[in-house]
């Protein structure tokens, strides 16, 4: 079986349906095309990366950590003890999950002491435990308030079996572009 050879595709083994569409511009095999870009399938521009605004939805992004910027691991830790017990504002996805790893981290420290010596576990969890607990709290009203819904959800996690899993569903959505109603500066 062969198949007669077209001149202007020498491949013999090419499908002839898919080997050239009127109208769209011949498969270049990923080399560069005009302006620079990449050439992808099809001979369609590839711009490859992602948009300037990044998560944000082109609007102004967050510049501090009360107005939900994106933040490292030092900077969430920082950010959020400073802000022990500010219910105002918002918190950025990173800032809060962030936050949580120190969270396991330190209760997994005391847990271990609590089980070496129990006085030792109880001061542990006085020192260590309670403010985490009380930032945890703040932490996760701005955190709600960065996806534009009101702290008062932070209680959906205590209802039993299904309030856990509604609760990480709000903490995983992503931020509101732009200002919303709980912004910092209103």
């Amino acid at each position: 079986m062969s198949s007669p050879q077209n001149p202007q595709n020498p491949n013999p083994y090419a499908d002839p349906v898919q080997e050239q569409i009127p109208g769209q511009a011949p498969w270049t095999g990923g080399q560069q095309g005009p302006g620079g870009y990449q050439q992808g399938p099809g001979g369609y521009q590839q711009t490859g990366g992602y948009q300037q605004g990044g998560g944000y939805g082109g609007g102004p992004r967050p510049t501090s950590y009360l107005q939900g910027a994106p933040v490292g691991f030092a900077d969430a830790v920082r950010g959020a003890f400073t802000n022990l017990v500010t219910l105002r504002g918002r918190a950025s996805r990173s800032a809060f999950w962030w936050f949580q790893l120190l969270a396991v981290i330190a209760y997994a420290v005391v847990s271990v002491i609590s089980d070496s010596s129990t006085v030792a576990g109880v001061i542990l969890d006085i020192i260590i435990g309670i403010p985490i607990l009380v930032t945890n709290i703040a932490l996760a009203v701005r955190r709600l308030h960065d996806s534009d819904h009101t702290g008062w959800w932070w209680w959906i996690g205590l209802v039993p079996l299904v309030g856990w899993i509604v609760a990480i569903v709000f903490y995983l959505l992503p931020s509101t572009p732009g200002p919303n109603r709980y912004s910092a500066a209103r």
